[in-house]
C-alpha cells in the first residue's frame, strides 16, 4: 500500500460537531456588552468574501456578545498592508496568515494560543493536518489555527476538449502529452494553458523539470541550469510555441484563474481552494488531475490559517472566533462551497462528496499527497519580499521573453541579500 502523507488524517475520521443544548449553553455563556473584533483576511471574489461573511456572522450568532467586522482585500494589497496594520499599534484582532509565509511574523506579532488550547477540552487539536498545523509552531507552541491545506493540481475544461476533439489529460501524462494538448487546443481563439508569473503556481512545474528552489533550511537555490531550463520551458508555452494566453496583468495573482473561467482556457494550475470558484463562476464542466510527468512528477502542498494578533483588547473572545472559524462545522461549509479541503480530518469528506461534480477531485488530491509526490513548500525567511523579486523577474521572462538563464543569478543574489537581512 503506498504511503500517503496524510494517511492518518484520511483514516480513522472522527464525528464532531455540537449538541443543540451545547451551543444554546455557548450562545447563552456571555450576556455581558458586545465586543467588537475586526478579521481581515484576503479575498480574490465576490462569492469568497460572501462566505467569509457568513462565518463572521455564524460568531455572533454562537456568541451574541461578540461581533466580528469582516474586513478584505486581494492577495496583493493584503501583503501590503499588513505590516503596516501591525506596526500601527490598531491592528485587527484576527488575521490571515498563509502557511509559508507564517514563520516571518508568529514569535513577534501574534499571540501565543498554546495556553488556550491546553486549557481547552473541545478544540480536539489533533484533527488538524500536522503538516499545516506545523507551520504555526513556534518552539513547539502554537500561534495560528489552519482552515484548509492542499497541493496543486491541473483544473481542465472538458467543455473544451470536447469542442477541439482532444482526449482528457489523466495523471499519467507525460510533459510531450500536456504539451501536444496544448497544441491540439489552441485555435479559434482558445488557448491549451493559461499561467502566470507567480512562483507559488509556477513551483510544481519547476519540481516536474527537477529544480528544487527553496530547502527545508530556509535556502534559496533558484540560480541552477535545472531551474532556468524550467522556466525557459514554461515562458516558451507563451512565447514560442503560443498555446498558452498572452498574460495581460502581472499584478494580478488569479489572472489565470479569470481567463479559464471565460471558457476559453483548456488547462491552468492552481489548488483544491479554486473549486469554489469553478463552482461560482465556470459556466462549463471541469475536471482534474495530478500534475503531468517529465524529469519527475511532483507537486507543493500548502495551506493557510488565521492567527490573532498579539496587542488584541479581547484575546479570550477572539480566541472564541478564531476556535469557529477553524472548527469542524465552518470547515464542513468551507468544504461544501469548495472554498477549502478542510485542515480538519473530520470533515474531510465533505469536500469529496459536495463537488464529485469535477471528474477526478478525490482521486487527484489524494494522490498528490503521496509521500514523494507532494512535498512541503519550504519558504525562505522574508519569504514576502523573495516571492516578490522572483515574480517581477519572472515577469520579464514571461511576457517581455527576456532569456530565464539571464535572470536566475540576478534573484538568487537579490533574494540572497533580503535573506541575510533577517538573519
Amino acid at each position: 500500500m503506498k504511503k500517503r502523507i496524510f494517511a492518518a488524517l484520511l483514516s480513522g475520521i472522527m464525528v464532531m460537531g455540537m449538541s443543540g443544548s451545547s451551543m444554546t449553553a455557548l450562545a447563552e455563556e456571555n450576556n455581558s456588552e458586545q465586543v467588537v473584533l475586526r478579521w481581515f483576511t484576503k479575498v480574490e471574489n465576490d462569492a469568497e468574501a460572501g462566505q467569509w461573511k457568513e462565518l463572521a456572522d455564524d460568531v455572533t450568532d454562537l456568541y451574541p456578545n461578540i461581533k466580528v467586522e469582516f474586513e478584505y482585500t486581494d492577495w496583493n494589497g493584503y501583503w501590503t498592508k499588513l505590516p503596516v496594520d501591525l506596526a500601527s499599534g490598531d491592528a485587527p484582532d484576527i488575521v490571515y496568515m498563509h502557511a509559508m509565509r507564517a514563520k516571518d511574523y508568529l514569535g513577534d506579532s501574534f499571540l501565543n494560543l498554546q495556553p488556550y488550547i491546553e486549557a481547552d477540552q473541545d478544540i480536539d487539536i489533533d484533527d488538524f493536518y500536522g503538516g499545516i498545523l506545523d507551520a504555526y509552531r513556534v518552539n513547539g507552541d502554537v500561534y495560528g489555527l489552519p482552515y484548509d491545506f492542499g497541493p496543486y493540481i491541473i483544473y481542465y475544461n472538458k467543455d473544451l476538449f470536447d469542442k477541439h476533439g482532444v482526449e482528457y489529460p489523466t495523471s499519467s501524462m507525460t510533459w510531450d502529452e500536456f504539451l501536444e494538448k496544448c497544441r491540439a487546443l489552441t485555435g479559434d481563439g482558445d488557448y491549451g494553458f493559461a499561467t502566470l508569473p507567480n512562483i507559488d503556481n509556477l513551483y510544481p512545474q519547476l519540481l516536474c523539470e527537477g529544480a528544487e528552489i527553496t530547502d527545508a533550511d530556509g535556502n534559496l537555490n533558484i540560480d541552477t541550469e535545472a531551474a532556468a531550463d524550467a522556466i525557459q520551458k514554461i515562458s516558451d508555452l507563451i512565447n514560442v510555441e503560443k498555446v498558452a494566453a498572452p498574460i495581460t496583468d502581472s499584478g494580478n495573482t488569479v489572472w489565470h484563474l479569470e481567463a479559464f473561467q471565460a471558457g476559453n482556457i483548456g488547462m491552468v494550475i492552481d489548488g483544491p481552494w479554486t473549486v469554489t470558484r469553478v463552482k461560482e463562476y465556470c459556466d462549463f464542466n471541469a475536471g482534474v488531475c495530478t500534475m503531468y510527468k517529465s524529469e519527475k512528477q511532483m507537486t507543493t502542498i500548502n495551506g493557510s490559517g488565521f492567527a490573532i494578533t498579539k496587542d488584541t483588547k479581547h484575546p479570550e473572545e477572539a480566541y472564541k472566533a478564531l476556535k469557529y472559524i477553524t472548527g469542524a462545522a465552518a470547515q464542513k461549509k468551507l468544504a461544501e462551497w469548495g472554498r477549502a479541503l478542510p485542515s480538519r480530518a473530520s470533515v474531510r469528506e465533505p469536500y469529496y462528496e459536495a463537488n464529485d461534480y469535477i471528474d477526478g477531485l478525490k482521486t487527484a488530491v489524494e494522490d498528490s499527497c503521496e509521500e514523494g509526490f507532494g512535498i512541503p513548500y519550504y519558504p525562505t525567511k522574508n519569504f514576502q519580499e523573495v516571492y516578490s523579486i522572483i515574480n517581477q523577474n519572472l515577469a520579464g521572462v514571461m511576457m517581455d521573453g527576456v532569456p530565464a538563464s539571464d535572470v536566475v543569478g540576478i534573484i538568487q543574489s537579490m533574494g540572497d541579500a533580503v535573506i541575510q537581512s533577517a538573519q
